[in-house]
């Protein structure tokens, strides 16, 4: 029976020690092919960066990227990119480990055929390096033009900072042009990189830069001294239409007219719109849109307001493309005739208050 126990305790001994032998080969093993693996994971994902970060030295993980990432999503709502989201975030470096930029990819939820994921490379001192559509399923022939180098090439050599795209030809280094026919597109595209420099911005630029607003009564009025404005006793004028809520004066200048149209596609939608002393329009701003951010939305945009410019106090109108300001006419936003049916309507409302109840003071 002792020789029996004593076999046992041998064979259990033998047992430990081969199995101790076993996980310290297994530990050894995996502490020296760690780091091939992670790096061989990392060059997989770099292949697809390798054209948004031209002769990129290497590419390297970024410390706690997941956690950063994941926590990114209530600073890019809180920045105005609701539903925006960042997939992936590698460092560029030197061999020496230097760090000399970073890849972002970022998706933006609004393109015409849903997600549409893109990856920006961005250098250490604020500059995009390069551009490019990872995934997209947009209309081939209009949408799906974001993938072409024509439309992929202006974004290298601009500064990170938020972009905007216009449609009368780029000529801010923050505007690209948009893509024809695609405006859907060209607003997720540009949504998306702007999710991934505001990202790059919070984590590795210096914190967020705040995009200057400028006050839509300057807008309306450019060139009145604000502080100069003065409210303007009126007769109230309110109907199904629209309603008449303030007039400012500039003496000498002329006067901002706000207006509330009740015919928004998503509700109310209010303008602010400066007819100087000479009866004409000197400006346009929208100060409440709820419209759709990439059809109706636009309506807000500096290059929509200047449609307005020069024009006389007569009755505005809008048509499908083709537009004669002379005629006092608009070109629709593509996509969005009821939006630019109640711009209209305020800006009419406007004019019209302007006519019966300023002109000639």
């Amino acid at each position: 029976m002792s020789k029996k126990k004593s076999n046992i305790f041998i064979n259990t001994l033998v047992l430990v020690l081969v199995t101790f032998v076993a996980i310290t080969a297994l530990a050894v093993v995996n502490q020296i092919t760690r780091e091939p693996i992670a790096q061989a994971e990392i060059n997989a994902r770099a292949e697809v960066y390798k054209v948004v970060y031209p002769n990129a030295p290497k590419f390297a993980e970024i410390e706690n990227s997941e956690s950063i990432i994941e926590g990114s999503s209530e600073m890019l709502k809180s920045a105005g990119y609701d539903g925006c989201f960042i997939n992936d975030a590698l460092s560029v470096t030197d061999d020496g480990g230097t760090v000399l930029g970073y890849v972002i990819a970022a998706t933006s939820p609004s393109g015409y055929g849903g997600d549409l994921q893109i990856a920006v490379g961005i250098s250490k001192d604020g500059k995009i390096t390069g551009f490019d559509v990872v995934s997209n399923n947009e209309t081939a022939g209009l949408g799906s033009k974001c993938t072409e180098p024509e439309f992929k090439s202006q974004f290298a050599n601009k500064d990170a900072k938020v972009l905007e795209y216009t449609k009368s030809g780029a000529t801010a280094d923050n505007q690209i042009d948009v893509i024809s026919g695609a405006t859907i597109t060209t607003n997720a595209v540009t949504e998306a990189v702007n999710a991934a420099i505001v990202f790059y911005q919070e984590n590795f630029g210096g914190g967020v830069q705040a995009v200057e607003e400028v006050d839509p009564m300057q807008k309306a009025l450019p060139d009145a001294d604000l502080e100069s404005l003065t409210d303007k006793e009126f007769t109230p004028v309110s109907n199904d239409d629209y309603t008449i809520e303030s007039v400012k004066e500039v003496a000498g200048v002329g006067y901002i007219v706000t207006c509330t149209a009740h015919n928004g596609y998503d509700g109310d939608l209010q303008i602010a719109l400066g007819i100087g002393t000479d009866s004409t329009i000197k400006g346009y701003a929208a100060t409440i849109c709820n419209e759709t951010k990439a059809l109706g939305g636009q309506c807000a945009s500096d290059e929509f307001a200047a449609k307005f410019v020069g024009m006389k106090t007569d009755k505005v109108t809008f048509v499908a493309s083709g537009a004669n300001p002379d005629n006092n006419e608009i070109d629709m936003i593509t996509g969005a005739t009821i939006t630019t049916n109640a711009v209209v309507t305020a800006v009419n409302g406007a004019i019209d208050l302007y006519n019966d109840q300023l002109k000639g003071e």
